[in-house]
């Protein structure tokens, strides 16, 4: 039944995946932070240290951490933490770059998702520069060709009925519930889940399925930067026999 699910939500125009591929290590979100970047210093942005020869209002970034967003167990995407340091000599240029970057991150879309999880200024005085320090994480898909909308697909439960013969032959329904984790941006949520309720809502598996997919309920699991993950829960039932 997986295979069926993940077969429709293609034809409705999802990017879907078994939750069992999931592969964080795939990201590579430096591409994506320099060009969020790049613009508000005129391309003045180094990693971890300045050159000799930097000019004087520039930007330095590090990575700083990394962890992964689960959903039921699985590692669905990755979280990297920057910390940004923008530099200038005089105050007001410092603050039309931290307003650009602002704004910059804030409409920022795509299979990353970025955010500003905390800001601070200071004055270096050895250097005579005014300092804006960024923390800036980025979510992305473990997927190998991210895109949005995005979903992934796993079995989370299942429930059996008792026996249903007298004799020494077993005969049980077993009601099989299927996760399907929805990534959307958030004004998309509500319409892709409808598009997934259209695609999935009484699909049948001949092979193994004795009833069709129906809908068991669903919740928000998490939001990160412009992305919301949303947990939709499918169930079907299938017979078992000795």
């Amino acid at each position: 039944m997986i295979e069926r699910i993940i077969t429709a939500l293609a034809g409705a125009g999802i990017t879907a995946a078994p939750s069992s591929e999931a592969d964080p290590s795939r990201a590579d979100t430096v591409p994506g932070l320099v060009t969020l970047v790049d613009p508000v210093v005129n391309s003045h942005l180094w990693p971890l240290n300045l050159p000799a020869d930097a000019s004087a209002t520039n930007g330095v970034y590090s990575l700083a951490g990394q962890s992964s967003n689960e959903v039921d167990g699985y590692r669905l995407g990755r979280v990297d933490t920057y910390v940004l340091s923008l530099r200038s000599p005089t105050f007001d240029p410092l603050r039309t770059m931290s307003t650009q970057l602002i704004e910059r991150v804030a409409a920022q879309s795509g299979s990353e998702a970025w955010e500003i999880t905390d800001a601070a200024t200071d004055y270096e005085f050895d250097q005579n520069q005014y300092r804006a320090h960024f923390e800036l994480q980025a979510t992305s898909l473990a997927m190998a060709t991210p895109a949005l909308p995005a979903a992934f697909v796993h079995p989370v439960q299942a429930d059996a009925t008792p026996n249903g013969l007298g004799t020494m032959q077993v005969r049980q329904t077993v009601t099989e519930h299927i996760a399907v984790v929805l990534v959307a941006e958030q004004a998309e949520v509500d319409a892709q889940r409808r598009a997934i309720e259209a695609a999935l809502l009484g699909l049948e598996n001949p092979a193994d399925a004795v009833a069709p997919l129906e809908y068991a309920g669903g919740q928000r699991v998490a939001v990160l930067g412009s992305h919301v993950y949303w947990r939709e829960l499918y169930r079907y039932d299938r017979v078992i026999r000795s």
